[in-house]
């Protein structure tokens, strides 16, 4: 006898809505769909439940989702649409089987020990075996530094950046657009390869950065019996991504490496007057690399072994006119007092042009990205791809030697020196590879190879 999804049944593949109005209007059972030896495990699980507590499970999974919310968070949350919703409930259903409790008869118990204890459902071998592993794997914060669409995904731990990278397979989710995203996952394994669970927690490239600064801060912090951590931090990760859907997106501050100043963008404009004299003079400085062609960077040599640039002097459209670019407010107040004293009467400043990053940001409409609006800009998209490729290569000109907060404060050289490392560095090209790709297109101008950072570096994609 086998156990047969009601129509107005939840629906087995965890969607929270009924079987009728979710997999059963597709003509394919859930089961069909599926073809594993644990097929089943989920849909059993989730009827036996119902079916004898479906208050207790009700209220948990209440709790689970709204639990600490204001009115207005849980309108925010209840208003989403379908499918983003149907990814709550899937996420909820599986948190309940893997670490969830309910109450029975007065006692709090863990479902996923009532589930396979005496009286529990039957299970075949296989489908006890996933569900027992379900209860093992706790849900971690990974980066995803490679896919292979319509097959894998290789993910490294964002919290543990020794950790050896994981492949796992992954047919349906595999997106190439994912590379360089941050989600929480659950790993099995099956038949000596790896899969996902089914719960999936992604974060935006602006939250994930601040959810492994909060999980990191709170391990430091973690004063409770080192066993109750993995829950804790799934507790974490979920309340994080849950909060995506109503809380305003966070823009963050944008700091120099080197200083700890806040990232200011500015540039200040000069008519040159005399270009032989100006050119005379910043050849003699020692500490100024360049020449008329292709600008000039003033270098200091930090105390953490690394040469940076203080300022970017870079040659403007016109032939009389130069710009000098700062990345901080002190580098710019101090760098023009120098270039002034410097420079004396062969140049004539202009005006001072200043970009805060996070107003940019702040003001950015949803889904523009970088592409230019019409009337914007009469370039030629091939100038316009030239003059981004020149600031793409000064941009990285030390990129492989300059310490990076997501490979731990170390350096793409020394990253690679470790499997873990390696692909971790290959995920930075990757992503940036993959944004440069859809500025592209969305730009209508042809892409701009990173392939001198991945021979900087003497590795292969």
């Amino acid at each position: 006898m086998t156990n047969k999804t009601g129509r107005n049944d939840p629906c087995p593949c965890g969607s929270g809505k009924k079987y009728k109005q979710c997999c059963a209007n597709t003509g394919t059972t859930f089961v069909e769909q599926e073809k594993k030896g644990h097929d089943g495990a989920v849909e059993r699980s989730i009827n036996w439940l119902m079916s004898r507590h479906r208050k207790a499970v009700s209220v948990v999974i209440e709790e689970m989702i709204f639990d600490g919310l204001s009115d207005e968070e849980r309108d925010a949350l209840e208003f989403l649409d379908e499918q983003t919703w149907q990814g709550i409930q899937l996420n909820a259903t599986e948190w309940l089987l893997a670490e969830g409790q309910i109450l029975v008869r007065g006692e709090h118990k863990r479902v996923s020990e009532y589930l396979l204890g005496q009286g529990g459902p039957l299970f075949t071998v296989a489908q006890r075996r996933w569900m027992t592993q379900l209860a093992e794997r706790t849900l971690r914060l990974y980066d995803i530094t490679d896919v292979i669409p319509g097959k894998q995904m290789t993910l490294c731990d964002a919290l543990d950046t020794e950790a050896l990278p994981i492949i796992v397979r992954e047919i349906s989710g595999s997106r190439a657009s994912l590379v360089g995203t941050q989600i929480g996952f659950r790993i099995m394994e099956v038949e000596g390869h790896h899969e996902l669970s089914g719960a999936a927690y992604p974060f935006s490239h602006l939250v994930g950065p601040g959810v492994i600064a909060h999980i990191l801060e709170a391990m430091d912090k973690f004063d409770k019996r080192r066993e109750d951590l993995p829950e804790f931090l799934s507790f974490i990760i979920r309340r994080k991504w849950l909060k995506q859907y109503f809380a305003p997106m966070p823009i963050p501050t944008i700091m120099d490496a080197y200083s700890g100043d806040s990232i200011l963008l500015i540039t200040d404009h000069y008519r040159v007057k005399d270009w032989k004299v100006l050119i005379q003079t910043l050849t003699t400085q020692g500490d100024v690399h360049g020449n008329r062609e292709s600008g000039w960077d003033r270098l200091i040599d930090c105390e953490d072994g690394q040469t940076r640039a203080m300022v970017t002097i870079n040659i403007g459209k016109r032939a009389d006119k130069i710009t000098l670019f700062y990345k901080t407010q002190s580098y710019a107040d101090k760098g023009r007092l120098w270039f002034e004293a410097l420079a004396n009467d062969a140049v004539q400043f202009i005006s001072r042009e200043l970009s805060d990053p996070k107003g940019v940001m702040a003001n950015m409409p949803a889904n523009q990205g970088t592409k230019p609006r019409g009337g914007e800009t009469d370039l030629p998209p091939e100038v316009v791809a030239d003059v981004i490729e020149k600031a793409i290569h000064r941009m990285y000109t030390r990129w492989a030697d300059e310490p990076i907060q997501a490979l731990d404060g170390k350096t793409p050289r020394q990253a690679i020196k470790t499997p873990a490392g390696l692909e971790r560095v290959k995920g930075l090209l990757r992503r940036y590879e993959a944004g440069e790709q859809q500025q592209a297109e969305q730009q209508g101008r042809r892409e701009i190879s990173y392939a001198f950072l991945w021979d900087a570096l003497g590795i292969a994609p």
